[in-house]
């Protein structure tokens, strides 16, 4: 076992230098791969899994995986919900406990996008704060609601005989990057024709980038303050449609129409604000 953690943590250190030492921008005529962002994406995937083992060992099983999805979710909350929804598939674990992960990975991106748009300057958070409070009070209520069900044991991220299946992470890492290729090629495709339009496509994997990039458009005066409001929505309802659409994919029956239904509330909440049928101020 020993043997293992070592093995683990060099490979873990060898994925981190490497994807700063392997050229950030595109290396193919379209733009859609870039070696430092594959990279990364296998480190985080590969972290998570040895992630999940530490806690484990550290907090116990049940507090381990909740707490191995909020750190996988400040990583990246794609590649948590796709390890999410990968391990729904095996027979160890508490499906519950998952989605108590799952939704601890969307508290962490929610506030990581707080503190970034914060840092962006105080009218956007003005602006957009009391979203964020009601998102989070939503996520929060949930992972409370899971937590106190009754699960079975046992909830390993990974299997008990082995702290890092570079495979599986290798597997992952190949999935999201297509995926992202693809979204990549949509903007493309969509050009100029509309900014709500490419603020949803941009966000449906990278929310963060979008959000930086909507404030700093505010902060130009290129767009007013319901502008900024809409596309911030638009950004964050991508964020969880893109999970919505993963865990559809990739997870098994059970899983799916549960996790699904976890992320409903707060779909429907972005998406009634979009329409205008609930107001916040």
């Amino acid at each position: 076992m020993k043997n293992q953690w070592v093995r683990a943590g060099l490979f873990l250190l060898f994925l981190f230098v490497a994807s700063k030492l392997v050229p950030p921008h595109p290396v193919d005529p379209w733009g859609l791969f870039r070696p430092q962002k594959i990279l990364f994406m296998f480190f985080a995937l590969s972290a998570l899994q040895v992630m999940g083992e530490v806690l484990s060992l550290w907090v116990g099983p049940k507090a381990g995986i909740v707490m191995t999805g909020f750190l996988g979710g400040l990583l990246s909350s794609t590649a948590t919900t796709v390890t999410l929804a990968k391990e729904s598939h095996e027979a160890n674990g508490s499906q519950t406990l998952r989605m108590a992960a799952l939704q601890s990975a969307i508290l962490a991106m929610l506030i990581q996008a707080a503190v970034l748009i914060s840092a962006g300057g105080l009218e956007a958070f003005q602006l957009v704060g009391l979203h964020f409070v009601i998102l989070g009070l939503i996520t929060v209520a949930l992972i409370a609601l899971l937590w106190r069900r009754k699960s079975r044991p046992h909830p390993a991220m990974v299997g008990a005989n082995e702290i890092l299946d570079v495979k599986s992470s290798l597997k992952l890492t190949v999935f999201i990057v297509l995926i992202l290729a693809a979204s990549k090629l949509v903007q493309e495709w969509a050009g100029g024709q509309g900014l709500m339009l490419l603020t949803f496509v941009i966000s449906l994997f990278e929310v963060h980038g979008s959000l930086i990039s909507t404030s700093q458009l505010l902060a130009a005066g290129k767009i007013d303050g319901p502008q900024y409001e809409r596309l911030v929505e638009t950004s964050l309802l991508a964020s969880y449609v893109s999970k919505f659409a993963l865990i559809a994919m990739i997870s098994n029956a059970g899983f799916r129409k549960r996790a699904l239904m976890t992320l409903a509330p707060a779909m429907l909440f972005l998406l009634l604000h979009l329409l205008g049928w609930i107001h916040l101020r």
